[in-house]
């Protein structure tokens, strides 16, 4: 079980796990001890560019008692699952982008007379 985190992050995976590791005061082989995973495959997560499998972000979640959706990326994979499961929500979403974007439809409220000081 992780408490929920209501804070995300929108950096890539290494520098956000880097932020939060440091953030929750968490030793590296502490986390390696709670994820069974090697305590060397962090720095290297660390470091490295690309982010690693879900699977993965769910288990280092897990030991930093935290969310996945904390991670970018765990967001990004469920969003991407969901357009997969339900493609019609991708035209509803573009349409409704579409509408926000068009200008003409957009209105601003404007003053006739300039606001005067009491």
């Amino acid at each position: 079980m992780y408490i929920v985190y209501m804070m995300y992050s929108n950096k890539k995976f290494g520098t956000a796990l880097k932020e939060i590791i440091e953030q929750k005061k968490i030793k590296l082989r502490s986390l390696a001890n709670k994820t069974n995973l090697n305590y060397s495959y962090f720095s290297k997560l660390k470091k490295r560019e690309s982010s690693p499998p879900v699977s993965t972000i769910e288990l280092i979640s897990e030991g930093l008692g935290i969310s996945p959706e904390y991670f970018m990326e765990y967001r990004i994979h469920k969003i991407e699952k969901e357009l997969k499961d339900y493609p019609h929500i991708i035209d509803k979403t573009f349409d409704f982008v579409n509408k926000l974007s068009n200008k003409e439809k957009l209105k601003v409220a404007e003053r006739k007379k300039p606001f005067t000081k009491h």
